[in-house]
């Protein structure tokens, strides 16, 4: 294949496995297929309800939907969008160019290093804007309907939204490929690039905050403008996303030639960036991919590190073999950057979030109550919970399979086996979704009633979701896939995702939709009574079904695990 037909053959190919995805999708995974798609219809449906009634409470406050505070907003919102973005598609880009085992095919043919990186580029974003898409279309036509803009609007939109896909995109490539290729092996000289990194932006943040402070002095107050002050890195005239927030208000107030300039300036930069990353990529792609490949020849002393040992105290109360066990499990866990990189990008954003809410609530900005949005957290950490469990927790049994004759050889039962990754997969959800919810809730000052209720709730969720996870992945196997995301995909992924979904959502329901319902219409009715008991009520049917998930599918997975010959 010569160099000139290269790109046409990857084109085909790119047409070819999306063609092929889909029919396998339909034929094969209906189910599944179905529940992605009603389940982003379900999300969006959410996003534009929700969205419409955020810009009516600005409406009822009269902030003019074309001026400074609703572009002061989408500022926001495109930045955190777009650094959403830059690392779920760096994430998705470094396992697919570095550990698949399609870009180590490629790589062994004439193809160029370029090109191979185009087609997984393209997937890798694809993939990574679905969210996107589906978060930020909904919520622009809701704007729409509120601010009655004209029709070219929504022929913008559309324009607006893709183009600016490809900033965050292919910074986060170039930014893979830089860091796989120099990222320095030594754990020493790795420390001390990130202590600067740290330094300096706790530089960068400490003089901000300085100003921040000098001005309030001087000017008496001002939170308004002391809050928009906080963020002028976002709504600088360089900021891709003020030039996203200018050509959609430009477009809202019908000034389409104003709308254009901006417009130009999303695809134009977007389309460099990415000439710079896939040149970065013909030179370092390979070498990089190399240097990642042969990093395991040398040699090397296998010792538990201090996680691993943090690991191990945290599960104290196991027996010595079983405690191994949870170890090993953990280990293969924190190697994988794909697994836990996206809960740290969440946390971020969520107490991001949560920390701003006083300063919208002291510049009176404030469109939706504390309670309103500690639920939110609560649902999405959950989703977040139930996800995260799926791709990694209920495959674990499925990959022993073939390898299942060494921990025969070990002195645990294979029940003990069982019982250890439960033991693994509820000790770090629950750490981990309680103190990014505990937190929020803190940041937010909810009373002292809800935040025991959402810390007893989330911990139900962490409980029933790690036993339904180990129980499932015990009952319903695929010891012949080696691969954890084709175990997640097939029949009894699909069947572990819904009734995650459902649990959760039934565990919420009953134990803190009640409080919040009674928070609400006490909001709308300005009383000050207290609040009822009887949202405490469906608490003892909440603790019945969390006890129900860890123990029935246990039972019936220690009972399918000991059936199975090996």
């Amino acid at each position: 294949m010569s160099t000139a037909t290269q790109p046409a053959a990857f084109r085909r190919l790119r047409v070819r496995l999306a063609r092929n995805g889909l029919r396998v999708a339909l034929e094969a995974g209906r189910v599944r297929f179905a529940g992605v798609v009603l389940s982003t219809l379900v999300v969006s449906g959410f996003t534009f309800g929700f969205s419409l009634y955020l810009f009516g409470q600005l409406a009822a406050k009269e902030i003019p939907f074309k001026g400074a505070i609703v572009g002061f907003l989408f500022d926001l919102l495109f930045f955190t969008l777009g650094s959403m973005l830059i690392f779920s598609t760096g994430i998705i880009l470094y396992a697919s160019l570095y550990t698949s085992p399609e870009a180590r095919y490629l790589l062994s043919t004439p193809a160029r290093a370029d090109h191979v990186f185009a087609t997984r580029f393209q997937g890798a974003v694809a993939f990574s804007s679905w969210a996107f898409v589906a978060l930020g279309v909904p919520i622009f036509l809701a704007y729409g309907v509120s601010a009655g803009v004209p029709w070219w609007f929504y022929a913008l939109l559309p324009v607006f939204l893709l183009g600016y896909v490809l900033l965050p995109g292919s910074v986060s490539a170039l930014g893979c490929v830089l860091l796989v290729r120099y990222l320095p092996r030594n754990k020493k000289q790795f420390l001390i690039g990130v202590g600067l990194v740290v330094l300096v932006l706790l530089g960068v943040w400490g003089y901000r905050s300085y100003r921040a402070v000098r001005y309030t002095l001087i000017t008496q107050g001002g939170e308004l403008d002391d809050l928009i002050g906080q963020f002028e890195l976002v709504r600088g005239r360089f900021a891709p996303s003020h030039w996203m927030t200018s050509g959609v208000l430009a477009a809202a107030r019908g000034e389409v030639a104003d709308a254009l300039a901006p417009l130009a300036l999303v695809w134009s930069n977007g389309l460099m960036l990415y000439l710079v990353a896939c040149a970065a990529a013909k030179r370092l792609y390979r070498p990089g991919y190399d240097r990642l490949a042969g990093g395991g020849r040398n040699k090397k002393v296998y010792r538990d590190s201090v996680l691993d040992r943090v690991m191990g105290l945290l599960v104290f109360y196991l027996d010595r073999p079983t405690r191994v066990l949870v170890v090993k499990d953990f280990r293969t866990f924190r190697r994988d950057p794909t697994q836990w990189a996206l809960l740290i990008v969440f946390g971020a954003l969520m107490l991001i979030g949560a920390g701003n809410f006083r300063s919208y609530m002291t510049a009176d900005l404030a469109v939706m109550d504390k309670y309103a949005i500690s639920l939110m957290n609560l649902g999405g950490t959950a989703v977040l919970l139930c996800a995260g469990l799926s791709r990694f927790v209920f495959p674990l049994v499925s990959l022993e399979g073939r390898k299942f004759w060494i921990l025969g050889l070990t002195p645990v039962s294979r029940d003990t086996i069982l019982w250890g990754k439960f033991a693994f997969a509820a000790t770090g959800s629950v750490l981990i979704a309680e103190a990014l919810v505990l937190t929020s809730d803190v940041l937010l000052a909810v009373p002292p009633a809800l935040l025991g209720l959402h810390a007893a709730a989330l911990a139900v969720i962490a409980l029933g979701l790690s036993g339904l996870n180990v129980g499932l992945g015990a009952v319903l196997p695929n010891f012949r896939e080696t691969d954890p995301s084709k175990v997640v995909v097939g029949f009894g992924g699909t069947v572990n995702m819904v009734a995650g979904l459902g649990f959760l959502l039934a565990v919420i329901g009953l134990m803190v939709v009640p409080f919040h319902g009674a928070q609400f219409a006490r909001t709308v009715r300005g009383a000050d009574a207290a609040v009822s008991p009887w949202v405490y009520a469906g608490v003892p049917a909440a603790l019945a079904l969390g006890a129900a998930a860890v123990v029935l599918p246990l039972r019936a997975g220690a009972r399918a695990l000991r059936g199975v010959e090996f």
